[in-house]
């Protein structure tokens, strides 16, 4: 068992071990924002934590629950949803339909979305070392090192994942699953009807976090999400992050 970082737990409070966010969102990392989300959905009591250390695959977020502790967004929903016997679906079909949604999001459109994010990492970056207090002087160096770094790493990443094309191919891929997304949703609220569940979570958090992170680094998704062709989506996203979030989407407490 890995060690425990919060030993004088509350209990039935989640402690969420997170990348740190900025301005704009609760975290840099849509795999946190996916977690906290659907703790603010079913109203769970949660505290994030911003850290550098790694759950037990490596990788954040990793959650704490009564001395216990969870790595992986998918597990941790797991675990809440057995904890706490939560229903996100109300049928079998329901929740099928629910899980394609979400592995089309998370496997699919998450890798286009960086793809998409590494045209705007030079600036991100620089934000993100301002935040953190890195000395002004060396900001402009480090962000263009660390940039190039990152961007190569989304892009082969994407390329891995998806394939090998061309930026306009790509971009056209993005296109495609938010306007599916968007067909799918029709005239409903939420993407599985009126109410919003874990598949709304997981929008928000790969979608939203590339739309909102900074508004300032305009990329392709921008240009997306704001034609004509998705008012529709861009409504949902956010009425969505309004639902959910309320005014604290970009909460750092």
């Amino acid at each position: 068992m890995r060690h425990i970082l919060v030993s004088n737990f509350e209990k039935d409070l989640v402690y969420i071990f997170q990348f740190a966010g900025n301005a704009f969102v609760s975290s840099l990392s849509p795999f946190c924002i996916k977690v906290e989300a659907f703790c603010r959905l079913h109203n769970l009591k949660f505290e994030r934590k911003n850290t550098t250390s790694r759950g037990s695959n490596g990788l954040l977020p990793f959650i704490e629950l009564n001395g216990q502790q969870t790595a992986d967004s998918e597990f941790i929903i797991k675990r809440l949803t057995d904890h706490f016997k939560l229903k996100n679906f109300t049928d079998a079909k329901r929740e099928g339909v629910g899980h394609a949604i979400e592995r089309m999001i998370e496997n699919h459109t998450m890798h286009l979305l960086r793809f998409d994010m590494g045209r705007t990492m030079t600036a991100m970056t620089r934000v993100y070392l301002r935040d953190n207090n890195v000395p002004s002087f060396a900001v402009p160096a480090v962000a263009t090192i660390g940039a190039w770094s990152l961007r190569r790493k989304l892009r082969r990443i994407a390329r891995t994942a998806i394939g090998s094309f061309t930026d306009a191919e790509y971009d056209e891929m993005l296109r495609n699953d938010l306007q599916q997304l968007q067909n799918v949703l029709g005239d409903q609220q939420f993407l599985m009807g009126g109410e919003p569940t874990r598949v709304d979570c997981v929008a928000v958090a790969h979608i939203g976090l590339a739309y909102y992170t900074m508004p300032s680094a305009r990329s392709r998704v921008h240009e997306l999400l704001e034609s004509n062709d998705l008012t529709t989506f861009r409504a949902y996203l956010e009425r969505t992050v309004k639902r959910i979030f309320g005014n604290e989407f970009n909460d750092k407490k």
